[in-house]
C-alpha cells in the first residue's frame, strides 16, 4: 500500500511522536501550568520536532543512497513530519471536549492514549514482519515508561 520510504517515514514520526509528546506532558504538568502554556508547547513540539525530524530523514535517506535521484528521501521526510505533527496535537484532544487541564495532571489519559498508538504501530509492524507483537510491544512500553518516568522525575525536580 505503502512505499518503503512513506512507511518508514510513518512509523518514525507515529513512535517518535508519542514518546516524546508523553515525556514533554509528563515533564511539564508538574509544574504549575495554564492550558494556554501547554498548548504553546505542545504546538510547539509538533512544528519544530516535525519539520526538524522530517528533514532528518530527508538528509538520511539522501546521505544513504548517495547515487539514488528519486523521490524516496521526500516521501520519506514528508511522511515523518505529517504524522509526528499529527500525533503529537492529538494529544490535545481531550481540550476538545474539556478546557480542564486536570486530565494531563494524572497520567491516565498520557498513558492510555499512548498505549493506544503504540499497539496499532506494533501490531501493524508485527503484522507486516510476520512476527511476534510482543516482541516488538514490550521494548516500546519500556521506553514510554522509562522516558516518561525519567521527565516526570525532572519536572517534580524542578517545581
Amino acid at each position: 500500500m505503502f512505499s518503503d520510504s512513506v512507511r518508514q517515514g510513518l512509523f518514525f514520526g507515529l513512535h517518535s511522536g508519542v514518546i516524546t509528546t508523553a515525556g514533554l506532558l509528563f515533564g511539564i504538568v508538574q509544574g504549575n501550568i495554564s492550558i494556554k502554556y501547554l498548548i504553546i508547547s505542545v504546538l510547539s513540539l509538533a512544528i519544530a520536532d516535525g519539520s526538524s525530524e522530517g528533514y532528518g530523514m530527508y538528509l538520511s535517506k539522501k546521505a544513504e543512497k548517495k547515487d539514488d535521484k528519486g523521490l524516496d528521501p521526500l516521501y520519506a521526510g514528508v511522511s515523518l513530519g505529517v504524522i509526528k505533527f499529527l500525533t503529537v496535537l492529538s494529544f490535545l484532544l481531550p481540550l476538545l471536549l474539556k478546557k480542564d487541564i486536570k486530565i494531563f495532571k494524572t497520567p491516565y489519559w498520557i498513558y492510555s492514549w499512548s498505549l493506544l498508538l503504540l499497539l496499532l504501530i506494533n501490531y501493524t509492524i508485527s503484522e507486516l514482519r510476520n512476527e511476534s507483537f510482543m516482541n516488538h510491544f514490550i521494548p516500546h512500553i519500556l521506553v514510554l515508561f522509562l522516558v516518561t518516568q525519567i521527565t516526570k522525575f525532572f519536572g517534580e525536580m524542578i517545581a
